[in-house]
Order: structure tokens, then C-alpha cells, then sequence
């Protein structure tokens, strides 16, 4: 089994070398506040680190005209960008509009579209992709946050290199042990912990903080794995597999709060990421036992049980991830 998942893992070092920061938390904001006067504010918030070449850019709709010349500012932790472009469209209501991104389809990054009414309802949905634009109508359809956000939680998971390593190194670790079932249900624990502590606001973590430590933990795995012991990870295998997910959750979470969700929504976004991640988790232990089955056979039974080349793997890019990242909260470029 460990040498199938070496293989896996050298797939995710071709991938994850050239698109180490191709994962961020923060998926960005596109927003668009109807007032009754007819002029709408458009804004858009991004993180301020992405990776080099996926910058994107929202269109301004053609029946739309801008009328001031763009202001741009960071938030008070310097982890976003908030432009803000005001404009009259025709009509008012924005019916007709089209919604999109430039070069959305060729990046991995989520953008999360709101609409203000001038009533002050709220509508939201998810630009990806796979739905790179949509055409606002006269009467949205009541939005199904719960399964947009589980799509998201499971392409979050199956598009993110740093927690594919992290999900393999568990398999090379505990195998198809009961310990693999405890550290897969952490991380679910973690989650679920995430919510009640953003939902009732009592917990805020800097984003390029969170990214840093999670590359951490994908380092301490690979030195377990490395030593062929049985270290603090396979003795408490809910420590660190819940450690992850509750750092991966925090960051999503405040994500959540700075697009301005509506308040009662919010749990069920997040339920829904969570629960989204489970799925995708799952899938990739999954895919990887039918790649074992399928290729065992191939493969000699003295490197079926060694460790050394994937815990280099995964020890090389997550040693990697966190100088990349440090580097990145302080404001350097790698």
C-alpha cells in the first residue's frame, strides 16, 4: 500500500511544486448593493497574498456605468483588498445583468457573488469553474447555501495539494487500521467545533497564520512516518487530524463573515464546507484503496513496506509550504 501511495504522492509533487499556494482559504467576494436611487455599489474583496498568475478581476456589467474612479483599501488586518466601484444600471435592478470574473475559469479559486436588494433582501450564490458567470433575473430562486457550500467543501478538499498530502500520510501511517477511522472523525470534530466557535464569535485567526500552521502539522506527519515509530500521532490520532480541521475551519469561517452572509445562514454555509470536506476526505481514501487493489500486484512486497520515499515526499513539500507561507505573512515572495 505505501508504495501505490508513493506514487500518488509523486503525482501531488508534480502538481504541488508549481502550485504550492494554489489553495488558498479565502475564496473572494463579489458584491452588488441595489439602492433605490438606481446606482448599485460594486465591491470586491480579495486576499491580499494569491499565488503569482491568478489574479483575477470581476467584469462590470454592461448595463452599467461607472461613474467615480475605483478606491481600493486594505482591511484593518491587511489580509484583503476591498475595491469599490460605484454605479447606475439599467435597470436599477440589475435584471439581465451578467455576472463574471476574468480568468475565473482557469484558476481553482471559488468567488462568492452577493446581491443586495434595495428591500435589503439578500441573494448569494458561487462562481467556479464550472458556473464561471450567471445572469441575475427578476426574482432569484431561494438559494440552496446548504449544497452549494457542500459542492465547495468537497472541490476545496480534491483541489487543495497540502490536504491531499495530509490525507495520504494518514493512510501510509495507520493503514487500514481503526486509528485511520478515529483521525478521519477528528477532523470531522474539528470542524464541528469551528462552527460553534465562529458562529457565536468567540474565535479569529489571521488567515496567513492559519496556512502556515497547517503546513506544520503535514510536516510533524511526515516525521512520524519517517522514523517508524509509534509517535504522538499514532498514540492520539485525533490530536492532530482535529487540529487541522479546526485551523482549516477558522479560516473559512471568518471568510464567511467578512462576505456579509446574512447571520442565520452562516451555520448551514459552514455545515454544509464541513460536511463537504468529510465527503471529499473519504473520497480520496477511497480512490487510493482501489488504486492498491488495482496495482498491487505490480509492485514488489519489500517496497510495499517502506516508508522512506513517501514521508521525503510529503516531509519536502510541506517543509516547503511553511517557508513559502511564513515568508508570504510577512510580506516576502517566494
Amino acid at each position: 500500500m505505501r508504495a501505490t501511495l508513493a506514487l500518488l504522492l509523486g503525482v501531488l509533487v508534480l502538481g504541488g511544486s508549481s502550485g504550492a499556494s494554489a489553495h488558498p482559504l479565502a475564496p473572494s467576494v463579489l458584491s452588488f448593493e441595489q439602492r433605490l436611487d438606481g446606482k448599485v455599489t460594486m465591491r470586491w474583496r480579495a486576499p491580499a497574498k494569491r499565488p503569482t498568475g491568478l489574479s483575477l478581476k470581476p467584469w462590470i456589467p454592461e448595463a452599467c456605468t461607472q461613474l467615480a474612479q475605483a478606491e481600493r483599501h486594505k482591511t484593518e488586518d491587511e489580509t484583503a483588498v476591498i475595491t469599490t466601484v460605484e454605479l447606475r444600471c439599467e435597470p436599477p435592478n440589475m435584471v439581465g445583468a451578467v455576472i463574471r470574473v476574468d480568468r475565473l475559469p482557469l484558476s481553482s479559486i471559488n468567488v462568492v457573488v452577493r446581491i443586495v436588494r434595495p428591500d435589503g433582501e439578500i441573494y448569494h450564490t458561487i462562481l467556479n469553474t464550472r458556473t464561471p458567470q450567471f445572469t441575475i433575473t427578476a426574482q432569484e430562486d431561494q438559494p440552496h447555501s446548504f449544497f452549494e457550500y457542500l459542492a465547495l467543501g468537497v472541490e476545496h478538499l480534491l483541489t487543495g495539494w497540502d490536504h491531499l498530502t495530509f490525507v495520504l500520510g494518514l493512510l501510509i501511517l495507520f493503514g487500514w487500521h481503526r486509528r485511520l477511522i478515529a483521525a478521519v472523525t477528528a477532523f470531522t470534530v474539528g470542524h464541528s467545533l469551528t462552527l460553534a466557535l465562529s458562529v457565536l464569535g468567540i474565535v479569529s485567526v489571521p488567515m496567513a497564520l492559519v496556512e502556515a500552521l497547517i503546513a506544520l502539522t503535514i510536516v510533524v506527519l511526515a516525521l512520524e512516518i519517517q522514523s517508524g515509530q509509534h509517535g504522538p500521532v499514532w498514540k492520539h490520532p485525533w490530536t492532530l487530524p482535529g487540529a487541522l480541521g479546526l485551523l482549516h475551519g477558522l479560516g473559512f469561517a471568518s471568510v464567511l463573515f467578512d462576505a456579509g452572509l446574512p447571520t442565520d445562514e452562516i451555520p448551514l454555509a459552514l455545515l454544509g464546507f464541513n460536511l463537504g470536506l468529510e465527503v471529499g476526505q473519504l473520497g480520496v481514501i477511497a480512490a487510493a484503496g482501489l488504486s492498491f487493489a488495482v496495482i498491487r500486484r505490480a509492485v514488489p512486497s519489500s517496497w510495499q513496506g517502506n516508508r522512506t520515499v513517501p514521508a521525503y515526499i510529503i516531509g519536502s513539500l510541506a517543509a516547503f509550504w511553511v517557508i513559502e507561507r511564513t515568508l508570504a505573512a510577512f510580506g516576502f515572495a517566494v
